[in-house]
């Protein structure tokens, strides 16, 4: 299975493999809801469906959020009077009105007081252009030991899981990656920009981290840190320290989130409260509509004889 083919300098994986492989914003009174998107289950659909490519090997697979949104606590912002949303307008800073998105541009500062406008058209044909060549395809670069990853570098984490027909080359590659501690450095586009990534072996399933582009990052050359020590006996006591604390592997469900729990205890100490206001909640005075009819024909009916008497008055 792993047999190479034909004598180039790159080493093309056998064709028992490649068969295999070939058959997813008035803030200051508002009050914060918690809320969740969705309740938790199962994968969702793929948000990318493609193939890892790399020589004459090629992988059917989906790309799977690796993070559940719809667990993480966030909050709805509310007036605290009425408990009625708050809804964010966009203004113009000079006119101070309302501007519609329609007539709102992206733009980036040019100088002091110039701007250099960008067409939504435009952008999305920048983003076609660096991205023409990766249609639904992971292109493996180059694989690397994992032992230099950065993870300063590390950005958004995806579940990798085969599709129909790619079960089989998948697992090979996963056991690959995993018993040679390497990952592999690829390349896709994603919500039609291109990416950089790290496609690595997990416990299970193979994990693909986008990584940050390298001109983001700060350098570490910037900070003033120590040189590097020479008093090989505290380095010594130090690495026994480290020693003591290792374990051949680590359970997360040990560390849970604090801050989380913390919100979740705090939520279950409050009592809900309603919306009020136009349409919700109980009004102050409660209208009957017949009685209302009622006094406004009543009251017409009055008014219309007040008028006749002043003209028969009048006449007079």
């Amino acid at each position: 299975m792993w047999r190479e083919k034909g004598e180039g300098s790159a080493a093309r994986l056998a064709p028992t493999w490649r068969r295999a492989a070939s058959t997813q914003r008035n803030a200051r009174v508002a009050m914060p809801i918690a809320r969740r998107s969705r309740p938790r289950g199962g994968l969702s659909r793929p948000v990318w469906t493609g193939r890892i490519s790399f020589g004459l090997v090629s992988i059917p697979v989906g790309l799977y959020g690796a993070v559940l949104s719809s667990e993480r606590i966030s909050f709805h912002l509310l007036h605290g009077k009425d408990m009625a949303p708050i809804r964010y307008k966009k203004f113009c800073r000079v006119e101070d009105v309302e501007v519609a998105n329609d007539e709102i541009v992206k733009a980036r500062r040019s100088g002091k007081n110039g701007w250099k406008v960008l067409r939504p058209d435009e952008i999305d044909q920048s983003a076609a252009e660096a991205a023409h060549d990766l249609r639904n395809t992971i292109e493996v670069l180059q694989f690397v030991s994992r032992r230099r990853s950065i993870p300063s570098r590390f950005d958004e984490p995806y579940l990798v899981a085969p599709r129909a027909g790619g079960e089989k080359a998948y697992g090979v590659l996963h056991a690959a990656l995993r018993d040679r501690r390497r990952a592999g450095i690829v390349r896709l586009a994603l919500r039609t920009r291109p990416h950089l990534a790290a496609l690595v072996s997990g416990p299970r399933a193979l994990v693909l981290q986008t990584l940050r582009p390298f001109e983001e990052l700060q350098s570490a050359s910037s900070l003033e840190l120590p040189r590097a020590p020479t008093n090989r006996t505290e380095v010594k006591l130090a690495e026994v320290l480290i020693d003591r604390l290792s374990t051949d592997g680590w359970n997360p469900s040990r560390y849970p989130d604090a801050y989380r729990k913390a919100l979740e205890r705090l939520l279950a100490s409050k009592n809900p409260r309603e919306t009020t206001g136009p349409g919700r909640g109980t009004p102050d005075h409660v209208v009957d509509l017949m009685e209302a009819l009622r006094r406004s024909v009543g009251t017409e009916r009055r008014s219309a004889a007040r008028r006749a008497t002043s003209r028969r008055a009048g006449a007079a």
